[in-house]
């Protein structure tokens, strides 16, 4: 699957620039990437502390839910993430997940 990347300097939250993207301009997939976000989400709509040289990124696809169950959506959507982090690091398949947080070792 390739995915159209969206790179940005700063804005206010990927999730929103996501949304935008998708209303406005009609894209089914991509992934949108930012230095700095103002106004990050994090999951149920909390806050999320955006700190200069982390790494923010949403990742947008449609799915055809029909033949999909919620654990095969979340096995796509980790190895998305893991190619993303991959592509955008030196460091080989060293990481660690915890809930929301990727950590490379």
């Amino acid at each position: 699957m390739k995915l159209k990347t969206f790179k940005y300097k700063k804005v206010k939250s990927t999730n929103d620039t996501a949304i935008k993207l998708i209303k406005t301009k009609n894209f089914k997939s991509g992934i949108v990437i930012t230095e700095t976000q103002s106004k990050g989400k994090g999951r149920y709509g909390r806050n999320w502390i955006s700190y200069k040289g982390n790494l923010f990124a949403t990742i947008f696809h449609e799915f055809n839910l029909s033949n999909l169950s919620i654990s095969r959506i979340t096995k796509i959507n980790c190895l998305l993430v893991k190619k993303l982090l991959l592509r955008y690091t030196k460091k080989k398949n060293k990481w660690n997940s915890s809930r929301n947080n990727i950590i490379f070792k």
